[in-house]
C-alpha cells in the first residue's frame, strides 16, 4: 500500500493510530555488545511482514502477533511480504531492503562478521493488542536465538 502523499490524510491516519496501537510499556534492556563482529553470529528480525511463500500470510487487518521462521539458506525467489501497511515498492523490487539475509551472507563470506544464524524471523509491525506478541511471540523468538547461540540481532522495521 502506497503512502497517499496527502499530508492532511497522512496526518488523520496517523491521529487514528495512535489510539489503535498500544505501546509496549517498560525499560528496553540493552547490553554493550564487546564480542568482535568476526567472531559473531547475528540473526536478523523484520517486522515488515517478510515470510516464505509456503508459510501462511500474516492477517494483516488483525494485527497477526505470530512470527515466521526463515531458514539461512532460503533464496531471494522464496521470499515475499504480506504486511500491507506499508510503502514496499522498494522492497518488492529488493528484499534486502526490509530484511538483508543476503548482504548478511555476503559479510560472511567475507569475514567481516563470524556467521549467520541458522533461522531469522518475519513478524509484522502492525500488532493492536501486543499481550500475545510478549506472551508467545517473543519468548519464542528468544528461546530459538539462545538455541542457535547467537549473538547479535539486527532489527529492521518495515
Amino acid at each position: 500500500m502506497k503512502l497517499s502523499g496527502n499530508r492532511l490524510i497522512e496526518s488523520i491516519v496517523s491521529q487514528r493510530a495512535r489510539h489503535m496501537v498500544h505501546s509496549i510499556q517498560g525499560d528496553i534492556p540493552l547490553e554493550p555488545f564487546t564480542k568482535p563482529t568476526q567472531e559473531a553470529i547475528f540473526a536478523l528480525v523484520t517486522t515488515a511482514g517478510v515470510h516464505l511463500k509456503t508459510q501462511p500470510v500474516f492477517d494483516v487487518e488483525a494485527g497477526d502477533p505470530s512470527v515466521r521462521f526463515i531458514p539461512s539458506e532460503t533464496e531471494e525467489a522464496e521470499l515475499m511480504i504480506s504486511h500491507t501497511h506499508f510503502d514496499r515498492s522498494d522492497a518488492d523490487v529488493d528484499i534486502n531492503c526490509v530484511f538483508p539475509l543476503f548482504r548478511l551472507n555476503e559479510l560472511a563470506r567475507d569475514g567481516v562478521i563470524g556467521g549467520v544464524a541458522p533461522t531469522h524471523y518475519g513478524v509484522m509491525g502492525y500488532i493492536p493488542d501486543t499481550k500475545p506478541l510478549l506472551a508467545d511471540t517473543i519468548p519464542l523468538i528468544l528461546k530459538q536465538l539462545k538455541d542457535e547461540k547467537v549473538d547479535a540481532v539486527i532489527l529492521n522495521p518495515g
